[in-house]
């Protein structure tokens, strides 16, 4: 199509790669949607908390086909809870594209599963995204794990996919991610705070907590403040016609947030590979001070008119 240049941005994936290219069986489509401008953000791209947001409507979806809907809590006491997320970005999305996400199980265990989302761009069937996502069940008045119930198990097995190689890990694989997680921990190496903020009734989902769309959305908060403290704040980079992707992220949920609880993040930017710079961002409780998100991240500096990924300036990469 001719306007597959003008979207194959900074990411790393080939452009070849299509839904076609990928075994569906066991898939079901779970979401279709449309990418608005409120959803992009100054790079001129979906921001990444609409990647999750477009997920997690797509993972409700799957609950249905799982016969685990949330219209059936009440009777079940049962809901259904991200544990940990794994993304890579591997196309722009940008205002007025079409969205489109199928979804599989990779694996069924006993009180967790793992699913695989795919996002495309509806048109092109080009892949934008994919999502490995740990998902458990939860206890709705122990707020514990529990066991599956047995006819969520069946149906899953009737939804088995294998995970492609699009979306194993290519900078962060899982113990990347530091488990000691702590404010002393964080003191110690001395990362930033670049968010606080409060969880808003309306950021809370059926579980009554905050839905994980918001937690990367706190994050893509801090990234402002996390290149500003680098030196190459959004003025500075919109100067010198500059923009930043992130193009890989693992997110490990510590903690639930409720309506009204307080919140802080404190960041890192960590040694990078050519022209990656890697950062870490843990989220806290602000009332408590207990750790409630552990991130890292991938990210690239790109020209925006070419949208190609560019080095750090020197002085900057010096500064890091």
């Amino acid at each position: 199509m001719s306007h597959d240049n003008r979207r194959s941005g900074p990411y790393a994936s080939p452009p070849a790669i299509t839904l076609s290219q990928t075994q569906m069986t066991g898939f079901l489509d779970t979401y279709r949607g449309y990418v608005s401008l409120q959803e992009c953000d100054e790079m001129g791209h979906m921001n990444i908390q609409h990647y999750i947001s477009k997920s997690s409507d797509s993972s409700y979806n799957l609950r249905v086909a799982l016969g685990h809907g949330a219209l059936d809590q009440d009777a079940s006491g049962l809901g259904y809870v991200a544990l940990e997320h794994h993304i890579r970005f591997h196309r722009e999305l940008r205002a007025s594209d079409l969205v489109v996400i199928r979804s599989g199980i990779v694996e069924m265990r006993d009180r967790t599963m793992r699913i695989y989302q795919e996002m495309s761009e509806a048109l092109d069937g080009r892949l934008a995204a994919t999502y490995v996502v740990d998902t458990g069940c939860l206890d709705l008045e122990t707020r514990r794990l529990t066991n599956w119930p047995d006819h969520v198990r069946a149906r899953a097995e009737k939804m088995n996919v294998a995970l492609p190689s699009e979306a194993e890990p290519r900078s962060i694989p899982r113990e990347a991610v530091e488990r000691d997680v702590s404010l002393a921990r964080a003191d110690e190496l001395g990362m930033v705070e670049t968010n606080r903020s409060v969880v808003n009734t309306w950021e809370c989902d059926t579980n009554a907590h905050m839905n994980a769309r918001f937690y990367m959305a706190r994050f893509s908060d801090a990234q402002g403040h996390m290149w500003a403290h680098a030196g190459l704040g959004r003025h500075e980079q919109a100067a010198r016609g500059l923009a930043t992707a992130t193009v890989e992220m693992r997110l490990t949920y510590l903690r639930e947030l409720r309506a009204g609880e307080t919140l802080f993040v404190r960041t890192a930017i960590l040694p990078g590979e050519g022209k990656t710079v890697r950062y870490r961002h843990w989220l806290f409780s602000g009332d408590t001070g207990e750790p409630a998100c552990a991130a890292e991240g991938a990210a690239l500096l790109f020209d925006k008119a070419s949208r190609k990924a560019v080095p750090l300036p020197a002085p900057i990469r010096a500064r890091l």
